[in-house]
C-alpha cells in the first residue's frame, strides 16, 4: 500500500506534533494578546498573564527553530538512508519542517529587528 502524508498524524510521531503545536501557539499568542488588548480596550491592567505573549514567546521561538532545525537534519539523515515509502515519509517530513522553520521567520524576524 502506498504511503499517504496527510493520511494520519501519527505518521508524525508523538514529540513532533508537539513541536508544531508548540510552534503554532508561538506564533498564536501574541496576536491574540494585541486582538484581545484591541477588543477590552486601553483600560485594562496588565496582569501576570502579560508575561506569556510579551516575554515568553520571543524567548522561545529561537529556541523552537534550533529544535525545529535539528529535526529537519535528523529526518535528512533518515532519508538519506531509507528507500521507497519510508524516504517519502522522512523528506515529508522535512519538507513540513522547512515550512514551520518559515513560518516561524517570517513572523519573528521583523520583531527582532525592531530591538
Amino acid at each position: 500500500m502506498a504511503y499517504r502524508f496527510g493520511s494520519s498524524l501519527a505518521a508524525l510521531g508523538f514529540l513532533r506534533l508537539g513541536l508544531f503545536t508548540l510552534v503554532i501557539l508561538d506564533l498564536l499568542l501574541p496576536g491574540a494578546y494585541l486582538l484581545a488588548g484591541l477588543l477590552v480596550g486601553e483600560s485594562a491592567e496588565p496582569s501576570a498573564w502579560t508575561v506569556i505573549p510579551t516575554l515568553i514567546a520571543p524567548v522561545m521561538a529561537p529556541i523552537l527553530l534550533v529544535v525545529i532545525l535539528f529535526d529537519y537534519t535528523m529526518s535528512r539523515i533518515r532519508a538519506a538512508d531509507e528507500q521507497g515509502d519510508a524516504r517519502n515519509h522522512f523528506l515529508d517530513i522535512g519538507r513540513l519542517d522547512l515550512m514551520f522553520i518559515g513560518l516561524l521567520l517570517l513572523y519573528w524576524v521583523p520583531f527582532f529587528l525592531t530591538l
